[in-house]
């Protein structure tokens, strides 16, 4: 893209002079032009290898239409015939004149970083939309300065507004509730606005805060799509409208209350960083752009098999019983041992002692140290579940600060899961959890905390003012204090299974609980909706109970451990309630997860589409190609008795491949052949388990040239 100023001719109306400047990395492109009256139109997002260098715009005016034509722009403000949502809503106080935006300027920092530039004059306000390409990924946000001499007072400020290409027809969105997560809606761009919306405080059970944007015949190999993902762990908004020219753009903002954001003489404020992600060919090319890039911004670390406590006894136990599960956890072949909900001053179920972060002394009479000594005699690590952010109103720390609780003074705030917040806004909260969880973590031997929250913010307010984006906030700065404080620390953030799963809280947290839910029908749906957009390492995935404790239905342990197999592999159920063949069946599973590890944790994971409703193929390819696992998994009965091979297809081609069926019995695998990519490509291979509830695990190894 040529970096001056050119003359656009649009047919029958107009010459436009316009600016237009361009940004690249990572095999992305992205370019915009500056036309004084129409604003910064995006003039193209996309592959290298697709920008020519021309300039596409639609700058018309049409029937019925504004003499000058606004459309869909990056910083695009209303009250110019703009149909759109803008990019800014704020007043300047104490007059409460509206701020209106006017494009400025447009400053290249870099090769990777455009930024653009808007001001409004009269109040002395300016906004700089920044515009950054990494790891092939664009990263979008706002800032706004306030150089009055009054407060301005935000109502909303988007993090980016994303005008769409044309090729934009269909929007993709996952939705649930708790224990019900990872279900997907495609929904067509014909009219008005499609959005992805929490206001409760929290990203929660309907999916992160993203949205896929794709053309009409995108799959999982083919066709052009965008995820937008907003990077931020609280109420959000992301949306596509079709304006009523035709023309679509996509805007993902952090949610405000009334007060919330005021900009005070000589301040700023930035919102949230908007990520975008674009692919040629399909979802899947989606998928492995945002791991790449979720990869570089969380820390990388060993994944250990997890035994988490929580379904293996609830609140039922003490010092002497523990000891006998974590015995039984590393039989099994455990590597870490998570001590879930109950372990401190008074707590025998939900209904207290949330906040008082102490070891129960009835339970553990000598503290934690000697469970966790005892846990690394077995040599496996240890790990402890807290919940700072709540409170029980049945608790010390309620009794001695109810001005620490969202809601104050209400002595009657809702609670949910019998717990209040606490405000995590005020400094001498985050104080009291920092000193309190650092004397938890100073007994030594805790390496890895499992950080819950199991309700939103309501009311997300406190002597009357809301709080809860400096809540969000908070919890940030929290973490990160753990972090510096206790460098080797990992977290996982749970939110009751499935909430806060976000690139806000990413960068800090080296797994996601991906769903209370362990049933294994179940966490198929649930795993697979997850890795659209979070690598399959930090996706925690659990053999769970049979019966499962919350759906009821029975799964052997094979069938449960191969869904488990593709994310970070874990047990949470009573291993006494198990029967010796299949404490062994587990135990050769975990075998198996340990053998492969070191490769999948950094590889490429694809779900094939398949004709049979009921069957479930995964594909997962480490980075150099070397090796595959193919699960296959049936869910159900097929329609017919003779089942078809399994093609699989985008192997390396030119390549030969050693397959062998992976044996769970401890015995060696079974060698099925030597094959060409090209035969499984075409012709495939007998994989189909034919049994409802029964899954099969396929290694391939791909073979030096010559060998066949």
């Amino acid at each position: 893209m040529i970096e001056a100023h050119a003359v656009l001719t649009v047919a029958r109306y107009w010459d436009i002079v316009m600016k237009s400047s361009s940004i690249s990395g990572g095999g992305l492109t992205c370019a915009v032009a500056w036309t004084p009256e129409s604003g910064f139109r995006l003039a193209f997002l996309g592959p290298d290898e697709a920008d020519d260098g021309a300039i596409r715009l639609r700058l018309e005016k049409l029937p019925a239409s504004p003499d000058i034509v606004p459309g869909a722009s990056l910083m695009a403000q209303r009250g110019t015939g703009y149909a759109g949502v803008g990019l800014l809503d704020a007043v300047c106080l104490p007059e409460r004149f509206a701020v209106r935006l006017l494009p400025s300027g447009m400053r290249k920092v870099s090769d990777t970083l455009l930024v653009l530039e808007a001001a409004d004059p009269a109040c002395n306000i300016r906004a700089e939309t920044s515009l950054e390409i990494s790891d092939g990924v664009l990263t979008v946000s706002t800032c706004i300065f306030n150089e009055g001499s009054g407060n301005v007072d935000v109502h909303r400020c988007a993090a980016g507004l994303l005008p769409l290409d044309d090729w934009s027809s269909d929007v993709i969105l996952s939705f649930g509730a708790w224990a019900r997560e990872g279900h997907m809606s495609r929904i067509p761009i014909e009219s008005g606005r499609i959005q992805s919306v929490s206001r409760l405080g929290r990203t929660g059970f309907d999916g992160s805060p993203a949205m896929l944007v794709c053309e009409r015949s995108a799959g999982a190999d083919n066709g052009r799509a965008l995820c937008a993902h907003l990077a931020w762990s609280g109420s959000h908004s992301v949306s596509v409208e079709r304006l009523p020219d035709g023309s679509a753009e996509l805007c993902a903002e952090a949610l405000y209350e009334p007060g919330e954001i005021q900009i005070s003489t000589g301040g700023r404020f930035t919102t949230p960083k908007l990520i975008v992600a674009v692919a040629g060919n399909g979802f899947q090319e989606l998928s492995n752009r945002l791991h790449a890039f979720a990869r570089t911004r969380s820390r990388r670390v060993s994944r250990p098999v997890h035994f988490n406590t929580w379904e293996a006894c609830y609140f039922d136990f003490d010092s002497d019983s523990l000891r006998k599960l974590a015995t039984q956890a590393a039989e099994i072949g455990a590597e870490r041992f998570v001590l879930d909900d109950g372990w401190f001053i008074g707590r025998r179920d939900d209904s207290s002692s949330l906040g008082d972060w102490e070891p129960d002394t009835e339970r553990f009479p000598d503290g934690l140290g000697p469970l966790i000594s005892y846990v690394h005699s077995l040599g496996m690590t240890f790990g402890l579940w807290v919940e700072p952010e709540m409170v029980s109103r049945n608790s010390a720390l309620y009794r001695a600060h109810p001005e620490w609780v969202l809601g104050y003074p209400d002595a009657d705030a809702p609670t949910g899961r019998n717990q209040l917040v606490l405000d995590l806004s005020n400094p001498d909260v985050q104080d009291y959890l920092f000193v309190t969880l650092s004397k938890c973590l100073d007994v030594g031997g805790i390496e890895y905390l499992k950080w819950d929250c199991n309700r939103e913010l309501y009311p997300a307010a406190i002597d009357g003012r809301f709080c809860a984006h400096l809540h969000t906030l908070g919890v940030y700065a929290l973490m990160d204090r753990l972090q510096a404080r206790f460098p080797e620390l990992e977290i996982e953030s749970c939110a009751s299974g499935g909430g806060r799963i976000d690139f806000g809280i990413l960068p800090r947290v080296t797994r996601f609980w991906a769903s209370d839910a362990t049933d294994a029908l179940d966490r198929i749906r649930i795993n697979q909706a997850l890795s659209r957009y979070v690598p399959v390492e930090m996706i925690g995935s659990h053999v769970g109970p049979s019966p499962n404790h919350i759906t009821g239905r029975v799964f052997s342990i094979r069938f449960r451990a191969l869904v488990a197999m593709f994310g970070h592999f874990g047990l949470e159920l009573d291993p006494s309630a198990l029967s010796d063949k299949d404490k062994i069946a587990l135990a050769d599973a975990v075998e198996v997860y340990k053998r492969f590890r070191g490769w999948m944790h950094s590889g490429r994971i694809r779900t094939l589409p398949t004709a049979d409703k009921h069957l479930d193929v995964t594909v997962l390819e480490s980075a150099d190609a070397e090796n595959v696992l193919v699960r296959v998994l049936r869910t159900g009965m097929s329609a017919r008795p003779l089942h078809a091979r399994i093609v699989l297809p985008e192997l390396q081609s030119g390549s030969a491949y050693a397959v062998s069926e992976v044996a769970f019995d401890g015995g060696p695998d079974s060698m099925i052949g030597h094959f060409s990519a090209e035969a499984l490509t075409w012709s495939g291979l007998d994989m189909d388990p034919q049994k409802p509830n029964q899954g099969r695990l396929f290694y391939l190894s791909r073979l030096e040239p010559g060998r066949s």
